[in-house]
């Protein structure tokens, strides 16, 4: 279909999808999708055989073209028992008539996308299932690699709930699906045994709070507590959420139902004296608590919840008065092993790109990141000076003299052969072929920098490529383990290069900002060896709205459909995890 353009704002409007749009419809979709649709769906569509659908049409257009569709959207309504999200579905089994609405096809011409119009096809479907009563969803798929798609629908509250492996098969190769589900008029997911352990835990915590505290607060007092009596009581204990239990010197009124995704539950305690004088809430009697291998349990979950939210707490990267290193970093690139052309060219295209201004647009830009690393020596009080990193000389280690494996000796016997003479303003970065194994690369140890002798900073980068694509080629490859994952095509065609540009960047950042494990990092004493610095802090975080398994805001390139988030020189692209800043003591993004 020939790109329609138009310089006015145009008028959109929605009508159901008619046979007059036939033709249309079946070009639209030729298209934009790899899939082609038989000729019996368009019909189903344009004659509404168990498919409703809505066009989008531009009003403002002349020449008879304002009826003419610019964006459809068709859906099927469906039983939920007979779909494939039946169980991942709440309903009520006593009433099989209950549906779900699954979007079959969404589409807007390229030259009227961005302005919305989706996104208001979308509505159109929520508003319809929300109309009906016995609908409980509304679900959809969409093919991995449409990072535009995924953004959309997560914005619009859509839950993608589940990865269906090599789900569509297209020319010959297969890709993965997920499956998005917006729940309308009361449908929810069951409760997963992980949200009723947090709930269960969080419940048992805040109980435990209390006691601890009332206890502490009552030590000291000796008289005994007197007798509640019932009919006293200023609580209201004849709701079917609350369970009444009689205990020595007070009522307990002890929730007994939560929500599966309750956050805190705070028990509610008021008791009042059987002479009618209130006093302050104080301690639940020992007989609302649990007792004997309950007890057991009630701890055994505590403590490792307990545990997991010390883990997760927020990361504070602090500064220890040590060295950094400023001015003028110079680079010595060893390649050690098999490199192509690639490989190569993209390294150095990042380390040009943290000093090149690629103009007001292409934005945002790699140097924009390289300029918050910066900023760590004026939080330091150590000036604001650039830090001009630049490639200094290259080394080629075709023989793998220092053999296979990544070492300590390994280390010290190639910067040995290097020999940088000992300068802290030159950095050997050690860059290993994907041939080449690196220890700790499985366990997310894609790169680590250090000192050798004391004195001279280096880095080692590992190719994740053979070895551990699943550990640390992410997200341009599917994780080993973790929650369901959104992967990206690597920006610059190969998964090994802009995997190790990743890595790098961490390296570089730390090495800059701790490079004698003295200087910004997470103090934590007892966990030496899990030091905690500017980049691990942040660590899966490639843009705002990060969480486990979804990289956050990313672009895509439209010609090679490569994920980035920032420019560099000479029109490259990367994909720049998040680093610590530490003027605002939180992850940072380029997106």
């Amino acid at each position: 279909m020939a790109k329609q353009n138009f310089s006015h704002h145009p008028t959109i409007c929605y009508r159901p999808i008619q046979p007059c749009d036939l033709e249309i419809l079946e070009r639209i979709h030729a298209d934009i999708f790899p899939i082609r649709y038989e000729s019996e769906f368009f019909q189903s569509v344009v004659h509404e055989r168990d498919i409703v659908s809505w066009a989008a049409v531009d009003r403002s257009q002349p020449d008879g073209h304002s009826d003419e569709l610019i964006g459809f959207v068709t859906a099927r309504i469906v039983l939920a028992k007979e779909t494939e999200i039946g169980d991942l579905l709440r309903y009520d089994p006593s009433k099989p008539d209950q549906t779900l609405v699954y979007i079959l096809t969404l589409g807007v011409v390229e030259s009227y996308r961005n302005l919305g119009i989706a996104r208001s096809l979308i509505r159109q479907v929520i508003k319809y299932a929300s109309s009906v009563p016995a609908c409980r969803a509304v679900y959809l798929h969409v093919i991995s690699y449409n990072v535009p798609a995924i953004h959309l629908y997560k914005k619009m509250s859509f839950k993608c709930i589940r990865r269906l492996q090599d789900f569509y098969l297209i020319n010959g190769q297969h890709y993965d699906s997920f499956l998005f589900v917006y729940y309308v008029n009361g449908g929810r997911s069951p409760c997963s045994p992980l949200e009723l352990l947090i709930a269960v835990v969080s419940y048992m915590t805040s109980g435990l709070k209390s006691v601890a505290a009332r206890i502490r607060k009552n030590e000291e007092k000796t008289a005994k507590w007197p007798k509640c009596k019932e009919t006293q009581s200023l609580m209201s204990i004849q709701t079917k959420r609350n369970l009444t239990t009689e205990c020595t010197g007070y009522e307990c009124v002890v929730p007994t139902a939560f929500p599966c995704k309750q956050s805190s539950h705070k028990l509610e305690a008021g008791c009042v004296e059987a002479n009618g004088i209130e006093r302050q809430q104080i301690l639940r009697m020992t007989s609302s608590l649990p007792t004997g291998p309950l007890l057991s349990l009630y701890f055994l979950l505590l403590f490792p919840a307990a545990c997991l939210a010390a883990d997760k707490a927020a990361v504070s990267i602090t500064y220890h008065g040590g060295p950094l290193l400023t001015g003028d970093l110079n680079l010595t690139l060893v390649w050690y092993g098999q490199f192509g052309r690639v490989h190569k060219n993209v390294i150095r295209a990042f380390v040009e790109s943290l000093h090149y201004n690629a103009g007001a647009n292409f934005q945002p830009q790699v140097s924009s990141w390289w300029n918050v690393i910066e900023s760590y020596q004026e939080v330091a009080g150590k000036g604001g000076s650039p830090i001009n990193v630049r490639v200094v000389k290259q080394v080629a280690d075709l023989k793998y003299s220092a053999g296979k494996v990544v070492t300590g000796e390994f280390i010290q016997n190639v910067l040995q052969k290097v020999n940088s003479g000992g300068d802290p303003s030159t950095i050997p970065v050690i860059l290993t072929a994907r041939d080449v194994k690196m220890q700790g690369l499985c366990f997310t140890k894609c790169s680590q920098h250090g000192m050798l002798g004391g004195a001279q900073p280096y880095i080692v980068v590992g190719n994740p490529e053979s070895e551990c694509p699943g550990s640390c080629a992410w997200p341009f490859q599917k994780p080993d383990k973790g929650p369901l994952s959104i992967t990206l095509n690597p920006p610059n065609g190969n998964l090994g290069a802009d995997a190790m540009v990743i890595a790098f960047a961490r390296a570089l950042a730390e090495a800059v900002t701790n490079p004698y494990k003295t200087g910004f990092y997470q103090d934590k004493s007892s966990k030496a060896n899990k030091t905690v610095e500017a980049a691990s802090a942040c660590w899966g975080i490639f843009g705002s709205g990060a969480f486990d398994g979804y990289t956050g805001k990313v672009r895509v390139d439209p010609d090679t459909g490569g994920g980035f988030n920032g420019h560099g020189s000479r029109g490259s692209k990367f994909l720049i995890p998040a680093v610590w800043n530490p003027k605002t003591n939180s992850c940072w993004t380029l997106l």
